[in-house]
């Protein structure tokens, strides 16, 4: 058996980042891509991929972010919605609402606003399980 034989548990999905923004770069508008992409610059607009988006320590985003997997190592000051997991790494800072389907946060990342995880059930009561009505409104059974 070699080195490295098992797989990486804590990676995301393994999508291959096709593109990349670099320090240095700004762009104004809205980024639209299938592929997975890695964002280390700034962007004023919304970010949107149909697989991996991962903002790194440098890169920030002002503006709503879609994706599949979204890793935050930098800033978002948005809305992030994902289709799989959001992982918010000790160095990140995400200032929006958030919905996923799980959210990871480590200890010192930072997150404002409210969450709602969505799972495979489609409406708020096949999430809650049939609820049990209070007991004054069931009456006495004096």
């Amino acid at each position: 058996m070699g080195w490295r034989s098992k797989p990486d548990k804590g990676k995301p999905r393994g999508d291959q980042i096709e593109n990349v923004l670099g320090p240095t770069s700004l762009v104004r508008g809205n980024l639209v891509a299938d592929g997975a992409f890695r964002i280390d610059g700034w962007v004023e607009g919304a970010v949107e991929s149909r697989s991996t988006i991962v903002i790194g320590e440098t890169g920030a985003v002002r503006g709503d972010v879609t994706g599949v997997e979204i890793v935050v190592a930098g800033k978002i000051i948005g809305n992030v919605s994902c289709t799989g997991h959001l992982e918010i790494l000790a160095t990140g800072k995400v200032d929006g609402d958030i919905v996923a389907q799980s959210i990871r946060i480590e200890t010192g990342g930072v997150f404002r606003g409210t969450s709602h995880m969505k799972g495979p059930a489609t409406t708020v009561e096949e999430e809650l399980g049939e609820v049990s009505p209070h007991p004054a409104e069931v009456g006495s059974a004096a």
